[in-house]
């Protein structure tokens, strides 16, 4: 198994530019979350066609599309007035990326301005040269014309993404199907703004094991659709954080033979590299032999006596491919 590691400072990565721009309503929650928690390195700009909703969001900008096209009323859930409202703030997107390398778009799909703005943003950013990862979340599938609307939303962004990670609401179901709506929702949001941070912060932060934006790229920089999977368990237990985010990926796919991966462990003071060479390992056992994986560790004075485990896998199999687009 390729692995690439990196020792030392973080004197190249230390001037990148990264920004994360949630659009719709499901991408603003999400930036409002990263906000709160904060993620070194990365700028954060929440775009919305709601005025109301804009209001209620903290980001370092926020960027009011389509005020000739709805008046700051939102798009009625019309995905090709979100997509109007976007090309009609070219220039002000194009302003706002210039001169960017990494650009994550985070957006639930089936609404209006989510599914319809998302690409057109996207787009945007290839063309200024950034590398653009794309957090993509998909309706319940009882939710019928929304799930269409949806599936034609992550073809397009798709097609505009180095890297797309897409998430399944329905695993919320498996995971926390007691949950109040509202707070369930939450959790989703909070597994977003995670990965963003945990993903920024390996590659501008000092660690254990540090990670630069070259070792990013070989992963996601032409890595298709993307799951995201999390765990967390006791320092002696390591396993368990494994077993759990194997179980739980949050979407319904097997990456058994997949041919990427990057990893990031993030533990208490005792975290040793031994012990996190143990979880990465267990990690990659359904990996293909030859995967290349990069891997990051962060001593986090808060997690004590406590491992957590992100993966995001990509390179999937041709049968899971073809699995995946049956989703979206």
């Amino acid at each position: 198994m390729n692995r690439r590691r990196g020792f030392g400072n973080k004197d190249d990565s230390s001037g990148l530019d990264v920004l994360v721009v949630g659009v719709g309503g499901g991408g603003n929650n999400s930036i409002n979350r990263l906000s709160r928690i904060g993620a070194y390195g990365a700028k954060t700009i929440a775009v919305n066609t709601d005025r109301e909703h804009l209001k209620s969001i903290t980001a370092d900008t926020k960027m009011l599309i389509g005020k000739e096209h709805n008046k700051g009323l939102g798009t009625g859930g019309n995905p090709n007035v979100g997509m109007q409202c976007a090309e009609s703030a070219y220039g002000g997107f194009k302003k706002l990326l210039k001169d960017t390398e990494l650009v994550f778009i985070t957006a639930g799909m089936g609404g209006g301005t989510g599914t319809g703005a998302a690409p057109v943003i996207a787009e945007i950013a290839r063309k200024q040269k950034a590398m653009v990862i794309s957090i993509a979340t998909m309706p319940f599938s009882i939710e019928g014309n929304r799930r269409e609307t949806a599936i034609r939303g992550v073809s397009r962004l798709r097609e505009y993404s180095n890297s797309m990670i897409l998430l399944e609401n329905d695993k919320l179901l498996e995971v926390v199907p007691d949950l109040p709506m509202d707070q369930a929702f939450g959790i989703m949001d909070s597994l977003i703004s995670e990965l963003i941070k945990s993903v920024t912060e390996i590659i501008t932060l000092p660690s254990l094991i540090n990670l630069d934006y070259n070792d990013l790229k070989s992963v996601l920089g032409n890595g298709g659709v993307s799951t995201m999977m999390v765990g967390e368990s006791t320092f002696d237990e390591p396993k368990k954080a494994v077993e759990e985010a194997s179980k739980n990926p949050f979407l319904n796919v097997d990456y058994t033979g997949a041919k990427k991966a990057l990893i990031h462990v993030t533990g208490g003071p005792n975290l040793s590299i031994s012990k996190m060479n143990d979880v990465v390992d267990m990690m990659t056992s359904k990996l293909d032999p030859k995967a290349g994986v990069i891997f990051g560790a962060r001593i986090d004075e808060e997690c004590q006596n406590r491992i957590k485990l992100m993966s995001i896998v990509t390179g999937l199999n041709k049968g899971q491919k073809n699995k995946i687009k049956t989703i979206a």
